[in-house]
């Protein structure tokens, strides 16, 4: 599509108040539409829907369909969006690192964490919060619990500041850093057939077993690949390979630490193996591009610190700031 001479204008004369359509185009999305977005933007859908078409005006596209049909995004305005995120984290950044130079750390600390850890004895995240808050008392925590997926686009995008996740895979766009392991083993309930004789099945037998696993990229796929074997059911979090090993059919991993209530109240039996067992490390993330701030920084090493013996001191393929 040719540019017109307003886009144009746009792309070389950012104003405050392009920057002012720009969030309220962010909050009609994540509303669903003009009408679910008055309540939080506080103003008449007649004003929005003006605000709305004046950005489309500066743009020179169309960013969205909306009337009976419903909302939906143009393809043009999928691609704004995701710049536009971009743009006012970046911006949002700028404002903290300018702040922080005259009156010390204080905004928006947006942390990023993968589910199912406060339970593990080596994560240390509370501890590092707490000297942290010492640290920085005028900065505010918002905690958001995360796919991997969206937590590496969040990063990028500049939603989120820092990402607390199992290690996967390396990137070239993210500074990772150990922190801590956890150990996981096969677990299955009570009521499973390979338990009803009261005797653990060997590592022939549980290669011929149906397992449950996990059904994104992830250090469970990796292990499922590493043994040779496919799952015959896929779960997208711990929860629901719980839920899976409890209807007594299935067998699957989970954490120790994470399994341990289960074990204890009767529910699931671990299955003791050499083979069918992995360690899976845990990490931190920032984005390499644009440079951490200095709260991310000194979080980052903050959790460096209360993690110093838990972990090696590299993770495999990680690309790390030495």
């Amino acid at each position: 599509m040719k540019q017109s001479a307003k886009s144009r204008a746009l792309l070389g004369n950012l104003a405050e108040a392009d920057l002012r359509l720009l969030r309220i185009f962010v909050v009609i999305v994540e509303s669903g539409g003009l009408a679910a977005a008055e309540l939080r933007l506080n103003i008449g859908r007649s004003v929005i829907s003006r605000h709305l078409k004046d950005l489309e005006t500066r743009l020179g596209v169309r960013l969205c369909e909306r009337g009976r049909a419903g909302f939906a995004l143009t393809d043009e305005g999928a691609t704004v969006l995701d710049a536009t995120r971009r743009l006012l984290a970046q911006v949002e950044g700028f404002r903290r690192e300018v702040a922080s130079l005259h009156s010390g750390m204080r905004g928006e600390f947006r942390l990023a964490v993968f589910d199912k850890f406060v339970t593990n004895p080596d994560c240390r995240l509370d501890r590092c919060i707490a000297v942290f808050a010492e640290d920085a008392p005028a900065v505010r925590f918002d905690v958001h619990v995360s796919s991997m997926t969206d937590m590496e686009k969040g990063l990028l995008e500049g939603r989120f500041q820092v990402g607390i996740h199992p290690f996967h895979r390396a990137s070239e766009s993210l500074l990772t850093v150990p922190l801590f392991a956890e150990r996981m083993s096969v677990y299955a309930a009570p009521t499973h057939a390979l338990l009803a004789d009261g005797v653990m099945p060997d590592d022939e037998t549980l290669r011929n077993a149906e397992f449950v696993g996990l059904g994104y990229h992830s250090p469970n796929m990796e292990h499922f690949r590493r043994i040779g074997l496919e799952p015959a059911a896929h779960a997208y979090d711990q929860e629901a390979t719980v839920l899976l090993l409890l209807s007594g059919r299935y067998l699957g991993f989970l954490p120790d630490h994470y399994a341990a209530s289960f074990v204890e109240a009767g529910r699931l039996v671990r299955v003791p193996s050499a083979i069918f067992q992995y360690r899976c490390d845990w990490c931190a993330s920032m984005a390499r591009t644009p440079p951490p701030g200095r709260i991310a920084r000194h979080f980052m090493t903050r959790l460096r610190e209360a993690h110093a013996d838990r972990m090696p001191a590299e993770l495999p393929g990680a690309l790390t700031d030495g």
